[in-house]
């Protein structure tokens, strides 16, 4: 056996030279500082939406979920990495070897499938199918144990000889065995390509773009909805003593309650004199253009969700396509990517960030305004915690 060659958990791999050697020293600093702030933030998160449960999203449950995956691999995979970057030492344990790439597997799996969910969850609420929104809302718990579901399903077969985990790229961290090429690993090959990247790859694509383009359209719609409204509402107030002065006389000689409809289409009845139909039609506009200001505040907020599911979706998918592009060049036998193996390595190292920091991207583009109070501890100015000062104050 060449002295240059090492066996690790039934694999044998060349010694790592002075460039791999910094490269992974690069990437362990940079896990343990990701690491560390992503713990933080996590723990902050859930400390804080303990207190502010009215301002939870339709979600909450899925964003729970990617935490506590973001938490598994922080605790399981990141330590060995660690160790095994700074130190440029293969631990080669075969047990430790297989959870690791199970875990790290399932939680890539459960990721992808949880943005799938979230996007259609994003498409229920837009497209206002109550019972498909209902149905996401009351089974939100349900929705995300069908993703560690269909992860599981992905994830166990390598433990059942179905492929099996083991250290790729310079031996470092573990994965799928991507130079099986027995008749098994080929069909689990081709179903995990399919179904956990092409598949929602695609239905991704398609749901968030049609999403965005229906909130566009409606804002627009809203938009132009509420100036025309605001054109009436002056309109109106100019030719209300014009309008009604005639009716609100005729009246006074006639016994009878009857209604006169006004131009804007309100039912107003002719009893009243010009200052009582001036407050009635004043109240009718002022509602009409609470409910459109309402709508619009909320077609506004399902855009910045779709745009941060979008924004994480893109960011998700450049993390994972070079790891998926480079097990494409293994299945296919590409000669030159033998002799770059820590292209493995870097690419996976992308993955794993990816995984650790999603939540706090999540969570970052959905709410904004509280992300001060959440990372600095700082007093936060919604309505809740005003009021809760206010009280302890008094």
């Amino acid at each position: 056996m060449d002295s240059n060659l090492t066996l690790c958990v039934g694999t044998l791999f060349r010694e790592i030279n002075e460039i791999e050697c910094l490269i992974s020293r690069v990437i362990g600093s940079i896990l343990i500082i990701v690491s560390i702030f992503s713990i933080i933030f996590n723990i902050r998160f859930i400390y804080w939406s303990l207190y502010h449960r009215d301002v939870r999203s339709r979600h909450y449950s899925l964003i729970l979920s990617m935490i506590l995956s973001s938490i598994s691999v922080i605790i399981v995979i990141v330590p060995s990495v660690i160790i095994q970057c700074l130190f440029c030492y293969r631990l080669c344990s075969a047990f430790y070897c297989r959870f690791e790439g199970f875990v790290s597997y399932l939680n890539g799996c459960v990721h992808m499938f949880m943005l799938m969910m979230i996007s259609l969850i994003r498409y229920a609420t837009v497209i206002q199918k109550s019972t498909r929104k209902q149905f996401f809302e009351q089974h939100s718990l349900l929705t995300v144990l069908i993703c560690w579901l269909f992860g599981l399903v992905f994830a166990l077969p390598p433990l059942f000889n179905w492929n099996k985990y083991m250290p790729e790229g310079i031996g470092l961290h573990c994965g799928l065995n991507w130079f099986d090429r027995s008749f098994n690993s080929q069909i689990y090959f081709i179903l995990t390509f399919s179904f956990v990247y092409f598949i929602p790859l695609i239905i991704l694509f398609i749901v968030n773009i049609y999403v965005y383009c229906v909130i566009r359209r409606l804002l627009s719609g809203e938009r132009t909805t509420t100036k025309s409204n605001m054109l009436l509402n002056v309109s109106d107030q100019k030719h209300q003593s014009t309008s009604y002065t005639s009716s609100s006389s005729s009246s006074f000689g006639s016994s009878s309650t009857t209604t006169h409809s006004d131009k804007s289409g309100f039912i107003v009845p002719v009893h009243l004199n010009s200052g009582s139909t001036q407050l009635f039609i004043r109240r009718k506009l002022d509602s009409i253009k609470m409910k459109h200001l309402t709508r619009l505040n909320r077609l506004k907020a399902d855009r910045r969700f779709a745009l941060a599911t979008i924004f994480l979706v893109s960011e998700y998918l450049l993390s994972w396509t070079p790891y998926a592009i480079v097990a494409l060049f293994y299945l296919f036998n590409m000669k030159f990517i033998d002799q770059q193996s820590v292209l493995m390595t870097i690419c996976a190292f992308i993955a794993k960030v990816s995984m650790i920091l999603n939540p706090f991207i999540y969570i970052a583009t959905i709410k904004t305004n509280q992300l001060k109070s959440i990372l600095y501890c700082e007093k936060c100015s919604c309505s809740y915690c005003r009021v809760r000062r206010n009280i302890i104050t008094l």
